[in-house]
């Protein structure tokens, strides 16, 4: 009776080296902010600049002129932005748009004016203690015209009278005072939507009063 070298303990009971935490678990690094997405400079008003804010009417559309500068550098239309006009043919507040393409974006809206065409002053007569002024009619798209005079060059100091009927080219100004210098222009005007709209003022002419 010996004791048996069969009863051994197993070698063959390991702990096993497959049981491993795996290391094909990772963090992909496909997971990244996509650096394809483009970046585009947004354009604000700052950046617009119109050639002219006020446009005389003739009856076809006007057009600003438009330039649009970021950061010391001039944009190209068609390139880099686009633009669209509103309004732009009668007389009133018109608009332009401009909209940022390809390396900008954002819209910036600016408006300007299309205003009536102006007059000049035909004649002026000197009155007693007044004096006649006479100027050129202006039929397009004119709803009257508004006569200033002033004892003063710069018109600080003024005096105006409106002319409603369109029809009438010549008004005599009375009740001033006699051998004075006054300086006299006119312009026109238009009513949309209930207000005024005035054109540039004539060239000033100046009367002596008798």
């Amino acid at each position: 009776a010996q004791t048996s070298d069969d009863a051994q303990t197993s070698d063959d009971a390991q702990t096993s080296d497959d049981a491993q935490t795996s290391d094909d678990t990772q963090t992909s690094d496909d997971s990244q902010s996509s650096d394809d997405a483009q970046t585009t400079v947004k354009l604000t008003k700052s950046d617009v600049t119109l050639k002219h804010t006020k446009l005389v009417y003739t009856g076809k559309a006007r057009k600003a002129g438009v330039s649009v500068t970021v950061n010391g550098v001039t944009l190209k239309k068609g390139t880099d932005y686009t633009v669209r006009y509103k309004n732009n043919t009668d007389i009133g507040s018109a608009k332009v748009i401009i909209k940022g393409i390809g390396s900008y974006s954002g819209t910036v809206t600016k408006t300007f004016k299309i205003v009536p065409k102006k007059t000049s002053i035909s004649s002026l007569t000197a009155l007693s203690g007044g004096f006649k002024v006479k100027w050129k009619k202006q039929t397009a798209e004119t709803s009257g015209y508004q006569i200033q005079y002033s004892l003063t060059k710069d018109f600080s100091s003024k005096n105006t009278v409106t002319v409603s009927d369109t029809s009438r080219t010549v008004r005599k100004i009375r009740g001033l005072k006699s051998g004075k210098t006054y300086y006299v222009r006119v312009r026109t005007y238009s009513i949309v939507n209930g207000k005024k709209i005035y054109s540039s003022w004539s060239t000033v002419k100046k009367i002596r009063t008798n």
